[in-house]
């Protein structure tokens, strides 16, 4: 392939072209009222609404109530409206007084508790004439959803401090929720080198979608790294006070996904003091066994297991009613042995000796052609085109031994065990993976006169982790650190109207580097050319894929590799209660900064397999892999000449509104729509290029150059998803609830990475021989020519649509009892 570079710089035009996509926005913000354009309308917090009547079923205009917080002292007053309606936006998940009067009434009061993310409904009756308050205490856990249409299941204080955890890890109680299950891939922190996190698993699928689709969020604002769809920080579980987790048919107030919205709220101070001192432990020494030590085949030891979670929190008052902090401090500490049962050569082997291997060996260099071979029939074992003599002995002649090969067997450790049979598991590997983290969260909440308050918190979350892979000498070491960020203001504008904005910023460090990137320059050593880019940084062994036999080496992905992604977000909800309609606005402006570099076969990357040495070049049963090894006859070899980095940029821009029309006292529909833009990545500082395909025929581009777009996509500029539900009390108990919504769920950013591994600024050789008919010698690799040399490359389609999700619900819910609701509910999606 042919590529032609282009030395024109990228435009400031070309890159600063975004106001073009903003007018879909503003047409749609114009069509609101007066509102505050900011940011992923996310909050997390509670909403109080209800109707005002007298013991008639008649609406109370004009009635005063006081809300109150009961564990922090925030007091809130508000006025019933024309048609009898209140509503209290953008509460805390708390417990709660409200008290209301009127003239000619008797004052009520209700005592509740609200849940992260909650919107109760809450109708108060009065009486007349009497000075005496009615107090009335309204159950949490039987409250029926009477006011929303969405999935979801809230994890409560009581669940989030009871329920045992294996390593304290928060994400594990999502799983309680309908539709929420485990999953794979890159969100594991162990299936994907360029997301390395051990202990941090967020995979997770909730109502089918895929795990990069979920949404993260701590206090309202994002906690989600881009680059997978993954958590960024995992809070302990002590500074959590509750979670939600909603699984689908939410309102139009959340996107950017189509899985689950999870939700976290930490811990703040009150009024009271609170503090406590814990420490997890699990060890070998109350083990048993594990299935591996059964029938002698390794030591009778149980291996070393040493697991430590400690921390403590405290929290209080700073100004009796008015300023609060919380703090909680964590560490954990695991070490454990990871036991494996490798295959390895044996010594004999090394020596080219096979005679005892239970392999049958070929010269490759002794082909000749089959004087039976019949062309009217099909190559095979039986009627080969080709036959190769048995080398002598079924020893490899000393001088026929590759030296890089012989050199690199001092890294490759003898048997330890007996083996049964020819690649049969010969070595017991035990060595041990150390997670350690340290984590920190401090918070910070202030009551002002009024019912405004301000809220301030930031976290913080170290890991390093060593995870033996391949061999003994070699394995993984990562250094990440994990930083989110919220302050966060609500303001009374008016009985009916309150205003909050916040600023966050999540970011994630992850540095993922092998075992001798930092030690000897091992491909110097061993004479290899035209591989071994990076430096001190990036020395090591190249990795070696022997069919049959454990591979050894350094790992060829992402060692060493370090990016620091970081999301800035300003937000803003208004809230308004309009006669029946709850009004809330709001918007979304997020920017993603993704600075990296990384290595990928920058030391080289070899395979074998036994066609080379095979009698009949077929898939007869004879050869082994490490006697073309030996040979130095590799089937693949790669290598990646030059550094990849990037210093990528995007920004997200979301609009929404969403009405909740209590049309009767049973009746309420969710009305939403929601605007969502995503600009591609581009790249400030290095030259992209990616292909584009017409008439069938690709030409390679520059970003930025000839027209083409920056960020090497087109973007898609119509994502608009609306979202509809409602909810019916039907009597007796029973709650139908319905609804409708289209999801947007962005793409991994980490496709963009890919494209970091192109020409002109690296190229990524690649060579391959036929399995049986070798064609490539040796290791070495010539320098990469530009339009000279085969390479490998990367591409997108630029007009890639976005990924949309459909979903839909049906569900009947029904109070049995004082504490127990029932529900049973279709989901669909596709």
């Amino acid at each position: 392939m042919n590529v032609q570079v282009l030395k024109a710089p990228l435009s400031r035009r070309n890159l600063k072209s975004q106001p073009r996509i903003l007018l879909p926005v503003l047409a749609l913000i114009l069509l609101m009222p007066a509102v505050n354009l900011t940011a992923r309308a996310q909050s997390g917090l509670a909403q109080l609404q209800g109707t005002i009547r007298d013991a008639s079923g008649r609406v109370v205009p004009g009635a005063r109530i006081l809300l109150r917080d009961t564990r922090t002292g925030l007091s809130r007053r508000g006025i019933s409206n024309r048609v009898g309606q209140y509503s209290f936006p953008s509460l805390a998940p708390d417990p709660y007084a409200l008290q209301v009067t009127a003239q000619g009434f008797r004052a009520a009061r209700r005592q509740f508790t609200l849940e992260v993310n909650q919107h109760l409904l809450l109708d108060v009756p009065l009486a007349v004439h009497s000075m005496t308050v009615q107090t009335v205490v309204v159950g949490r856990s039987a409250v029926l959803r009477t006011a929303s249409a969405s999935l979801g299941e809230v994890i409560e204080p009581k669940m989030v401090r009871d329920l045992p955890l294996n390593g304290g890890h928060l994400l594990d109680l999502a799983l309680l929720a309908p539709g929420v299950h485990g999953g794979s891939g890159a969100q594991t922190g162990t299936a994907n080198p360029l997301y390395w996190r051990p202990e941090q698993n967020s995979a997770l699928v909730a109502g089918g979608a895929r795990d990069n689709a979920n949404v993260y969020l701590l206090d309202g604002a994002t906690d989600t790294d881009p680059t997978f769809g993954t958590l960024t920080l995992s809070p302990a579980v002590d500074a959590v006070r509750e979670f939600k987790v909603q699984t689908g048919s939410y309102s139009a107030e959340f996107g950017g996904g189509g899985g689950a919205q999870i939700n976290m709220i930490t811990r703040s101070g009150s009024n009271r003091w609170h503090g406590d001192i814990y420490e997890y432990l699990r060890n070998s020494a109350l083990d048993a066994r594990t299935w591996n030590d059964v029938g002698g085949r390794a030591p009778g030891k149980t291996p070393h297991l040493a697991q430590n979670q400690f921390g403590g929190s405290l929290g209080g008052p700073i100004q009796s009613n008015r300023t609060f902090f919380f703090v909680n401090l964590e560490g954990f500490r695991l070490g454990q042995d990871i036991v494996n049962f490798d295959t390895v050569p044996t010594l004999a082997e090394r020596r080219g000796n096979f005679s005892q291997s239970g392999h049958q060996i070929y010269d490759p260099s002794s082909t000749y052609k089959n004087p039976n071979y019949n062309p009217n029939q099909p190559v095979s074992s039986a009627n080969p085109q080709y036959l190769r003599n048995q080398f002598s002995g079924n020893i490899i002649p000393r001088q026929d031994i590759n030296p890089v090969s012989a050199a690199v067997l001092q890294y490759v450790p003898l048997p330890n065990m007996a083996q049964s049979g020819p690649d049969s598991n010969n070595y017991y590997d035990v060595r041990g993976q150390t997670d350690n983290s340290n984590q920190a969260t401090i918070r910070i909440d202030h009551n002002f006169r009024g019912g405004n308050l301000l809220m301030g918190r930031y976290s913080i979350e170290h890991e390093t982790d060593f995870v033996p892979q391949n061999l003994p000498g070699f394995g993984i070491n990562d250094n990440n650190q994990a930083q989110n960020f919220t302050v966060s203001y609500t303001r009374i504008l008016s009985s009916s109207s309150v205003d909050r904005i916040w600023v966050a910023m999540s970011r994630l460090s992850m540095h993922r580097y092998s075992q001798d990137n930092f030690g000897a320059n091992l491909v110097q050593q061993l004479g290899i050319q035209g591989v071994g880019y990076g430096g001190y940084g990036a020395y090591g062994l190249p990795y070696f894929n022997l069919q049959g036999y454990t591979g050894f080496g350094d790992s060829f992905a992402a060692t060493p590799v370090q990016d620091w992604d970081t999301v800035a977000q300003i937000g803003d909800i208004w809230n308004y209660q309009l006669g029946r309609h709850s009004l809330k606005i709001g918007g979304d402006y997020r920017r993603f900064f993704w600075p990296m570099w990384g290595f990928f076969e920058n030391r080289g990357y070899y395979q074998f397999t036994n066609g080379f040495t095979t009698r009949t070049l077929t898939n007869d049963g004879t050869g082994s892999a490490f006697a073309s090894y030996l040979l130095g006859l590799p089937v693949v070899k790669q290598v990646q000449q030059g550094v990849p980095s990037m210093d990528l940029l995007q920004w997200y821009g979301d609009a929404f509104i969403q009405d909740d029309w209590r049309m009767n006292s049973r009746t309420t529909l969710d009305l939403g729509l929601r605007y969502e833009y995503m600009s591609p990545l581009w790249d400030t500082e290095h030259e992209g290029s990616n292909l584009e395909f017409i008439n069938g025929k690709s030409f390679a581009f520059i970003g930025g150059q000839s027209g083409m777009p920056a960020g090497l996509m087109y973007a898609n500029k119509l994502n608009f998803a609306p979202r509809f539900g409602f909810t019916r009390q039907v009597g007796w108990g029973m709650v139908l609830r319905g609804s409708f919504g289209i999801f947007f769920t962005p793409v991994d950013m980490n496709t963009w990475c890919d494209q970091r591994h192109n020409p002109p600024e690296v190229f990524q050789v690649g060579q391959q021989s036929d399995n049986f008919t070798p064609s490539l010698n040796g290791y070495n690799f010539a320098p990469a020519v530009l339009g000279k040399t085969p390479f490998n490359f990367s591409a997108f389609t630029p007009h890639s649509p976005a990924q949309q999700y459909h979903q839909w619900s049906l569900s009947l819910q029904k109070r049995l009892g004082r504490n127990t609701v029932l529900e049973i509910g279709y989901t669909g999606a596709r």
